[in-house]
């Protein structure tokens, strides 16, 4: 690791190969350390990733020295690119991998797994294919989500974004009160007026699953499959998410199981949140995904053992590509952006 690996998300990777052995991965002969004089010659490590929150900001001079022609540069990242757009040209044709939350690159880092019922990963992916049809839920379910009754939860703290949610969350509560005053979005943490604290994670995902029929999984930013464990929020704790973001999220959600604010607009969406809630049969069915699959959080979990399953493959080993354009992949909006511009 070219930065410290006390620094996130490298921190998730651990030391050594401590970590991959913890997770039960398939390979477990990866060495990890951020300690460059481990060889004599920095170009003997078979690989070096960079952090892509500290990399984005190197120039040459930040940047190895010597490099081997069999060497595996890696760009790791798990922020979104709207946030950490790359403006230096030092880094085109510079990473023969990718290793981020994008579903394109080299070696996925995902915030989220997707398994079928006997465990098997399914995704997310690019092309997903989800049933045509899945069986409804049962009574257990149906009296979990016929105790709710409140509207909408908001876990957040970061009040201030690129995407603006902040200001099309206040529009759909706007919304939602001239339909009826009953309904509101609860806003927890230090952009609204309730709380839950983070120590106490349970006792707020218990809040969702006990009393909102909705939740918000709104993005900081908008980029390609930037879907961060704010979807697990909902999904897991039986709220239909409403998501908020760059993504395709046919991808990571199934038909019939979300809205999607973007494409709704405050208006639409709240009036399609007010006919869901009144209507017992429509609401169930946003839940029928339950019968067919699970969601797990996969950035500081079964994703890292990822990187190392790559580095033991012979093909993709064999055969490194080279990033030519690498800012334009990773946002191709760079140049418009205020830190570029800066």
């Amino acid at each position: 690791m070219w930065s410290s690996g006390r620094n996130s998300p490298f921190y998730h990777m651990g030391k050594q190969n401590k970590n991959f052995v913890k997770l039960s991965c398939p390979f477990v002969n990866c060495y990890v350390t951020d300690y460059k004089r481990y060889f004599k010659n920095i170009a003997e490590f078979d690989a070096i990733i960079f952090n892509g929150n500290f990399v984005i900001y190197y120039d040459k001079k930040d940047l190895p020295k010597y490099r081997s022609q069999n060497q595996i540069y890696v760009f790791g990242a798990t922020e979104s690119a709207h946030n950490n757009p790359v403006c230096k040209p030092v880094l085109d044709n510079f990473f023969n991998w990718t290793y981020t939350y994008r579903l394109d690159s080299d070696v996925r880092w995902s915030y989220i797994v997707i398994y079928d019922m006997n465990g098997t990963e399914v995704g997310p992916k690019s092309e997903m294919i989800w049933p045509e049809k899945m069986d409804p839920i049962d009574e257990e379910t149906k009296l979990i989500l016929d105790g709710k009754s409140k509207t909408a939860a908001w876990f957040v703290s970061h009040c201030d974004t690129l995407s603006k949610r902040e200001y099309f969350a206040r529009r759909i509560e706007k919304e939602l009160k001239k339909l009826d005053t009953n309904m509101s979005v609860d806003t927890y943490g230090a952009c609204g007026k309730f709380n839950c604290p983070r120590s106490n994670a349970d006792m707020c995902y218990g809040l969702v699953k006990r009393d909102y029929h909705f939740y918000f999984s709104f993005e900081n930013s908008f980029a390609v499959d930037y879907v961060t464990e704010k979807l697990l929020t909902a999904l897991n704790n039986f709220a239909v998410p409403v998501v908020f973001g760059g993504a395709d999220y046919s991808r990571y959600l199934p038909p019939g199981s979300y809205l999607n604010a973007r494409e709704l607009g405050p208006e639409n969406l709240a009036v399609t949140m007010k006919e869901i809630i009144d209507n017992r049969t429509r609401y169930h069915d946003f839940f029928r995904w339950r019968n067919h699959f699970k969601y797990k959080q996969g950035e500081n979990d079964t994703e890292i053992c990822n990187i190392c399953t790559a580095l033991n493959d012979p093909r993709k080993v064999g055969t490194p590509n080279l990033y030519e354009n690498f800012r334009d992949w990773w946002y191709e909006k760079w140049e418009e952006h205020s830190k570029c511009r800066n």
